[in-house]
């Protein structure tokens, strides 16, 4: 690209007005325009790095192109800022950038990375507005002035191009070595409420509960919750009302408990006894439960038994449980359950899923299409608008532990398997392992204060140690 430097374009500009002025009265005097903004900004075609296969299904990195014409730049005119507020995708070339620029009348100037002088653009030139490798910056601005036809020079606008520095739909993990403040915690469930990850777990013939505080997206050190009743049922931890429920007493004899999230204090929650915990639905107020056998629910204080009642559910395994509400009805809504199937013949294969429609007032078991693999020790958590499981070792098919995500997205009828980006670190296997397949999972909710909080998986294992995973697109900042 030749340089041509403005200081010619300025003289240019002055002995056009000379000229202009030296002209007789009868010639139609013309009044150049001093208006120098940017009106309009976008991208050509760029290159940008991918992943695909070669011919014996390994990874393969190669360079392909991307049509960016259609990724909107916002120019603020107050601020002299152009920008593209959503991110080219990860791994976008910008060392090389053709650009589409609108102006008013006049001549368009840039300046180049590295240079303290400005060049007159054109539609071909090839822009550099990458990083500086000295500051780690991901994004370097590049100023635009309008040079006008009257000789006005526009204020500069600072140009940048976002491109994203993670891959979006890709999950990244981090480990934090917590200890459990009783020492290792068997048979474990956890529940995320009021900022805070509980883990009801067994040490030993002892029965514990304790808590980690993640508001600001960091465990704490765990907390164990003082006053616990005895034989606490470790499985039946349910967050129901915004605060925590479960069983505790004997096989024949359990009793509900709540757990209060505010104050961390345990009270009887009535005289009932049940034998499972199935799950709640903050939207009807009810729980769901197993009593004499029969499936019901428990609402302000009482307990009906269902009119057709569900007797399948088999105690001494975790139920995980989600609930949403239908599209078309606000008030109708689907509670999903899924629970490892313990089986007693080799045909024994799947997971038990159940369904229940709050229109039709009881259980089901759900047909799977694509069913979810029997797991060991599975879980199942509700993550980004879909349903989730994992967990360990499965004979058929032979699944190894922790070896990948099942998702569903039609409510447990169809589990497949998660093949890319979304994936288990490989240690993740020896972690489970290495604790005895004793492990826990919550979630956080998206914050809704305008940052980037909340939205991650915790993994608690046996010793307390934890590992914390989140999509990365989850985690941008929103910048509308």
């Amino acid at each position: 690209m030749k340089i041509k430097f403005l200081p010619l374009i300025a003289v240019l500009f002055a002995a056009t007005s000379i000229m202009t002025s030296c002209l007789d009265n009868d010639v139609e005097q013309v009044t150049y325009t001093s208006e120098t903004s940017i009106t309009g900004f976008s991208l050509s075609t760029l290159n940008i790095d991918r992943i695909g296969k070669d011919k014996d299904g390994k990874d393969s990195a190669y360079v392909d192109t991307l049509d960016c014409s259609e990724y909107p730049f916002t120019i603020n005119q107050m601020t002299r800022e152009i920008e593209n507020k959503d991110s080219l995708p990860y791994g976008t070339h910008i060392d090389k950038v053709i650009t589409s620029v609108t102006y008013d009348a006049g001549a368009l100037a840039y300046r180049p990375k590295g240079t303290d002088k400005d060049t007159l653009w054109t539609s071909t030139d090839s822009i550099d507005f990458s990083g500086d490798t000295r500051t780690m910056s991901t994004v370097t601005p590049i100023e635009f002035k309008v040079y006008a036809y009257s000789g006005a020079i526009g204020q500069a606008y600072k140009v940048k191009i976002n491109v994203h520095q993670q891959v979006p739909d890709t999950i990244s993990w981090k480990k934090f070595d917590n200890s459990f403040s009783a020492g290792n915690l068997s048979e474990q469930k956890a529940v995320y409420a009021n900022g805070k990850v509980y883990v009801f777990g067994k040490n030993g013939n002892n029965t514990q509960i304790e808590y980690s505080d993640v508001a600001n997206d960091n465990p704490t050190s765990w907390t164990p919750v003082a006053s616990v009743p005895a034989n606490i049922d470790t499985y039946s931890a349910t967050v129901w009302t915004e605060n925590i429920y479960f069983l505790a007493g004997t096989v024949n004899n359990k009793r509900l408990y709540k757990l209060d999230v505010t104050t961390n204090e345990i009270t009887s929650a009535g005289t009932d006894v049940f034998e499972i915990l199935i799950g709640g639905n903050d939207v009807t107020k009810e729980l769901y439960a197993v009593k004499g056998g029969k499936s019901g629910t428990y609402k302000e204080n009482v307990w009906t038994e269902d009119t057709n009642p569900f007797t399948q559910f088999t105690a001494g395994k975790p139920f995980f449980s989600n609930t949403t509400t239908a599209s078309y009805n606000s008030n109708v809504t689907t509670t999903v359950a899924l629970c490892y199937n313990q089986g007693t013949t080799a045909n024994d294969t799947t997971a038990l899923v159940f369904n229940r429609m709050s229109s039709d007032s009881k259980w089901e078991t759900r047909m799977q299409n694509l069913p979810l693999p029997n797991l060991k020790n599975v879980t199942m958590i509700y993550y980004d608008g879909k349903l989730y499981a994992f967990g360990g070792e499965s004979v058929k098919p032979e699944v190894k532990p922790f070896s990948q995500f099942y998702c569903s997205t039609d409510n447990g009828l169809c589990w497949r398997p998660v093949t890319e980006c979304m994936a288990f670190p490989a240690e993740f296997g020896t972690l489970y392992t290495t604790h005895h397949g004793n492990y826990s999972c919550a979630v956080t909710p998206k914050l809704e204060n305008g940052t980037s909080r909340g939205n991650f998986i915790w993994i608690v294992w046996e010793d307390g140690s934890i590992s914390r995973g989140r999509i990365n697109r989850l985690g941008f900042t929103p910048k509308w």
